[in-house]
């Protein structure tokens, strides 16, 4: 079977490879072979075949934070799976033709969605909907902020917020884009600069914002917290500047404001079954019926695997790069 690997850490499009290895053995009581039908390329796994970020399994020399499949064999003792049910794998290094995990590692999707979409429904669009509904209480015409909103997490966070009623300043690094974003269901988008408080007070009429989301780290956290009315919350979930967190104190102290971080992996692992199960099921209705949609630059076949890294890795790239085994 095809998998994509690398043996050590360089430049993604160099030491990334598709190569030949064994398929995976018979499932086992409660296991599920899954036939990976597709998956997207994130920043994470580019910074991990840099060696910016560890291989969080020694075991393999694969890689990959998300994928969609179709299950093809399964376990005697697996019940609520069957042959041809379609999946996404909540497991990692899942850039493999077929990959044989546990039950708990893979989350039934809807058969009628469309696989491009759901091979990027794990990681973005759930981070998404957890920095709208895990932090601070929203309701209808609450007021959140957020940087890097051309990002797919940000595309994301627009499209939830505008189903829910709760209103969004987005603040992106070029003008061009703002018009896709508004059609998107974008209440403002400004562009980022150091006097952006004062301007997103008169964008917003001086109403509180209540949340704020910061992606890029750096001296755009404190223009974030800047933006926020009295007793919000900041999340910060990102480094796209690759510079660590800057904010003023006086921003924490007189604005008494709360702080608090998001990694995806780590509330996987600790989430109940449950909710899990009703965050991906909600996520995947909403992509099915048209009201949640990642945009797609590019797909390549797996064989393409290095023009695919490359393509993701440059500037210009206007969407997700997807690969698909078949």
């Amino acid at each position: 079977m095809k998998q994509i690997e690398f043996m050590i850490a360089g430049t993604p499009e160099e030491v990334v490879r598709c190569a030949q290895t064994e398929p995976p053995a018979t499932p086992g009581a409660d296991q599920v072979l899954i036939k990976v039908l597709a998956f997207q390329i994130n920043p994470a796994d580019l910074l991990t075949l840099q060696g910016i970020y560890p291989r969080m399994d020694t075991t393999t020399q694969a890689i990959g934070n998300e994928a969609v499949g179709e299950i093809a064999a399964i376990g005697e003792k697996v019940e609520d799976f069957a042959v041809g049910d379609r999946v996404i794998l909540l497991s990692l290094n899942n850039w493999r033709e077929y990959r044989l995990v546990s039950t708990r590692e893979v989350i039934k999707v809807s058969p009628f969605g469309d696989v491009l979409q759901q091979a990027g429904l794990k990681v973005n669009p759930a981070t998404a909907s957890l920095l709208i509904h895990r932090f601070v209480e929203l309701k209808a015409g609450s007021w959140i902020v957020q940087n890097a909103a051309n990002s797919a997490v940000g595309r994301a966070v627009i499209q939830l917020a505008r189903i829910s009623g709760i209103r969004t300043l987005n603040i992106v690094r070029r003008s061009e884009v703002a018009d896709e974003l508004e059609a998107l269901g974008a209440d403002i988008v400004l562009l980022d600069g150091e006097d952006l408080p004062a301007r997103a007070a008169a964008a917003t009429g001086d109403a509180p914002i209540v949340l704020g989301m910061d992606c890029v780290s750096g001296t755009a956290t404190d223009r974030i917290a800047s933006c926020l009315g009295l007793g919000a919350g900041l999340v910060i979930y990102g480094a796209m500047s690759g510079e660590a967190a800057t904010i003023a104190p006086a921003s924490l102290v007189f604005n008494d404001l709360s702080i608090r971080g998001l990694w995806l992996s780590k509330y996987l692992m600790g989430a109940p079954r449950d909710a899990t199960e009703a965050l991906y099921r909600r996520l995947d209705g909403l992509s099915v019926s048209g009201q949640l949609a990642t945009k797609i630059d590019s797909v390549f076949r797996a064989d393409e695997i290095k023009s695919a890294v490359r393509r993701a890795r440059q500037s210009g790239v206007d969407g997700k790069v997807i690969v698909q085994f078949n």
